[in-house]
């Protein structure tokens, strides 16, 4: 099928008149841990210049039975349908210069030739770097800078070696196909990806858009203002500090998730590092398990944060079950 029948420019925009170097990928994933990529979306697009200048077809693309669209029944009518897009911006950078943000869900069919139409308006556009930001659930703790590991179709063209403690087998996201595909067209594909404190995924948490948008700019992205997030940050800060000081079981976790952090980073100075083996492991008990829209399975007693100790913590604290406490919120 002709993938040119996919993707459409705005009726207002010649095309020939487009030009940027940078492309940044927010499209949904298995999850949006911590809401990271829509913060970055609503930044971007609120605090920066920017026009739609494209989109793709979502009839042909989108499964609306599968993922409904909501819609508001106001006594007697419908409004408010919440519309999917698929959306390509150009926001215009603090420098001055443009780059491309493309936003939406994950594509439901024809991945193939969703990457076919994709790779056309890259190379219409001269686009010369797509960097993919997205978050998952991690066995990290907020009180340390989130890690951001990076993938790519070609791993030399990662600026800032970070990779995944290991080799996992996963059911793909249509970023993953979107790196390969890019990459064997020769275009340079960097994914970033955010450890979000698995406690805190469901939680609005800017810290995540923000470790992300620095990594951009660490790989040769747009140097981007963090002020108005950093804002944001702090009070939601101060309520997550609040919650685990008043909760010593949550205390406990972070301090077991803090310990572990400090010793893969320093070496442990005589103390155990827990194995890359150990490491993967719980890594790939979050990856496995995700599908298409899901978010990772939460403990079966209420508001948990999580069940079983920190990764690689033989002896040490042990997160707390069934009676735990409710995970923070902002």
């Amino acid at each position: 099928m002709d993938p040119t029948t996919l993707f459409s420019y705005e009726r207002h925009v010649d095309s020939r008149s487009l030009n940027a170097r940078v492309l940044l990928v927010t499209l949904g994933a298995f999850s949006d841990a911590a809401g990271a990529q829509a913060i970055i979306d609503d930044h971007l697009l609120n605090t920066l210049p920017s026009r739609v200048v494209g989109r793709l077809d979502m009839d042909q693309v989108y499964d609306y039975a599968g993922r409904r669209p909501e819609v508001t029944l106001e006594l007697d009518h419908f409004q408010d349908y919440e519309r999917p897009q698929i959306l390509l911006h150009e926001v215009t950078g603090p420098d001055g210069e443009p780059f491309f943000l493309l936003t939406g869900p994950e594509p439901s069919f024809q991945w193939e030739r969703v990457t076919a139409a994709l790779k056309i308006v890259v190379e219409q556009l001269g686009i010369e770097r797509i960097l993919m930001l997205q978050s998952f659930p991690a066995p990290v703790p907020h009180t340390r800078e989130l890690p951001v590991t990076r993938f790519a179709g070609d791993p030399d063209v990662i600026v800032v070696r970070r990779p995944m403690p290991g080799v996992f087998r996963l059911r793909a996201p249509f970023t993953a196909l979107l790196t390969l595909r890019l990459a064997e067209a020769g275009h340079d594909v960097v994914g970033l990806v955010a450890h979000v404190p698995q406690y805190l995924h469901d939680v609005t948490y800017p810290d995540a858009a923000i470790s992300l948008l620095r990594a951009v700019r660490e790989e040769q992205g747009p140097d981007l203002p963090l002020d108005a997030l950093e804002k944001q940050a702090g009070p939601i800060r101060e309520s997550i500090a609040a919650q685990v000081a008043a909760s010593p079981q949550l205390g406990q976790l972070v301090a077991g998730f803090e310990q572990q952090y400090d010793r893969m980073i320093t070496g442990g100075g005589g103390v155990e590092v827990p194995s890359a083996e150990d490491i993967a492991a719980e890594v790939e008990q979050y990856l496995a398990g995700l599908q298409d829209g899901e978010r990772p399975e939460e403990p079966k007693d209420e508001g948990g944060p999580v069940d079983g100790p920190a990764p690689g913590e033989d002896e040490g604290p042990e997160a707390p079950r069934g009676d735990g406490p409710p995970a923070p919120t902002a």
